[in-house]
């Protein structure tokens, strides 16, 4: 029972303690947010680009889930298929769709292989645009899929259904379309059963795609893309030869399939032995495992970049706080001599200078906050809410960076001579 009036004593002499410090900070509020900028701007960076990383980083996973998590992607680079390769990379020839019924007879853990050919947007001098009665887009993808790669990814229609292997073989002028193509060329209404003109030939919609739920910046280019039969591309499009083959394992033989994909590739490519593939394949975990640790090193590097902001902060208000002590050294001097303990007026001075800090870290998460939701109102699909770890780290920090930096001028307080402090002017 003696520990109840010890606590009492310790909490009253930290209530004291505060309302001492916000006292003290309320009477030089210019010359104390003037030391917290330095705290906030760099809460700010790190809240910021953590709730940024975090939102982009769920995206992706999405994104690259949404393709299938039993499935294998196939390129003959190791890039993004959109992205332009390496100078090494390039040299590869692209694989084939020829090669895709093969790998799915030759592989016994491979359940089904779909193609997806993709299209140059451009076309010699002019760019390929969809056009249905007066409205015209031109930011589009074009892509060959076969009849079978909607059901290997499990995308989900909204009407409409996927190619059919007859308008494969024929090589029927259909489409199927993404939802934001479809709205920009038919608005509201369904685009099913109605028809476009496409690098100036007539197509017909079978399908439409539900919108995709993962983005990358705001955006799935899926839901851009006009598919058209495979066949149909060739035809059509004679430039177009990057292929990628989605690649589907039976469940839980995925690394199985991934072997057998490899050995099957190499032999199909003439690959010699010991010689490194001449293609890529991938995961959707390999993908969000890269994009993981690319957000790393910019996480990093943020840290680092607000860990200069947290030391300017530091220091301002470490000079606030020498310039407090300075200011009330006869106050101290009074508290000292009627009985005040040495740890007493310590406690107040890193209090004042944890308050000040803190109250930087607050601004910091409320400022982040509020520049997330601008950035979302601007661009819905922004990430604006921040993890609860990054405005727990922030807060924490703060107050850290304000006890560390008020520590000596604390100490210095509490080590004054009352005698002395009291002749003081």
């Amino acid at each position: 029972m003696a520990t109840a009036p010890i606590q009492e004593s310790v909490a009253s002499e930290l209530r004291e303690a505060a309302v001492l410090a916000v006292e003290s900070i309320r009477s030089q509020p210019a010359r104390s947010a003037l030391a917290i900028i330095g705290v906030v701007i760099g809460i700010v960076t790190v809240v910021l680009v953590s709730s940024t990383l975090v939102g982009l980083r769920n995206s992706v996973a999405l994104l690259f889930r949404e393709l299938g998590t039993d499935n294998i992607f196939a390129f003959h680079t190791s890039g993004e298929p959109y992205a332009a390769g390496t100078s090494q990379d390039v040299k590869r020839p692209p694989l084939r769709a020829e090669f895709a019924p093969r790998i799915a007879a030759l592989g016994p853990s491979i359940r089904d292989v779909g193609i997806e050919l993709i299209v140059p947007v451009v076309t010699g001098t002019r760019a390929i645009t969809a056009r249905a009665g007066i409205n015209e887009s031109d930011t589009l993808l074009v892509e060959g899929i076969s009849p079978n790669f909607y059901d290997v990814v499990g995308a989900e229609f909204t009407g409409g259904r996927p190619f059919t292997d007859y308008e494969e073989r024929a090589r029927a002028q259909v489409a199927v379309l993404g939802s934001s193509i479809a709205r920009a060329l038919f608005g509201a209404r369904s685009s099913v059963g109605q028809s476009f003109l496409l690098g100036g030939d007539r197509y017909y919609v079978v399908g439409e795609l539900a919108p995709r739920r993962g983005t990358f910046f705001g955006e799935n280019r899926n839901d851009r893309v006009v598919a058209i039969p495979v066949n149909t591309a060739r035809l059509k499009f004679p430039d177009a030869e990057n292929t990628v083959l989605y690649i589907r394992a039976f469940p839980g033989l995925r690394e199985e399939a991934r072997l057998e994909a490899a050995t099957i590739l190499r032999l199909l490519r003439n690959v010699p032995p010991g010689e490194p593939d001449n293609f890529a394949l991938n995961t959707a975990d390999q993908i969000i495992a890269q994009f993981d640790r690319l957000g790393s090193q910019i996480f990093w590097a943020t840290i680092a970049l607000a860990a200069v902001s947290l030391v300017i902060g530091g220091i301002g208000i470490a000079n606030v706080m020498i310039i407090s002590v300075t200011e009330r050294t006869r106050e101290i001097g009074v508290r000292l001599a009627i009985g005040a303990k040495r740890g007493e007026v310590l406690r107040q001075f890193l209090f004042e200078a944890a308050i000040l800090s803190g109250a930087g870290g607050v601004a910091g998460v409320v400022l982040a906050t509020a520049l997330g939701l601008l950035a979302a109102f601007l661009a819905p699909t922004f990430p604006a809410a921040p993890p609860w770890w990054a405005v727990l780290s922030g807060l924490t920090t703060s107050v850290f960076v304000g006890i560390l930096a008020g520590y000596w001028p604390a100490r210095r307080a509490a080590g004054l001579d009352p005698v002395e402090a009291l002749r003081y002017e």
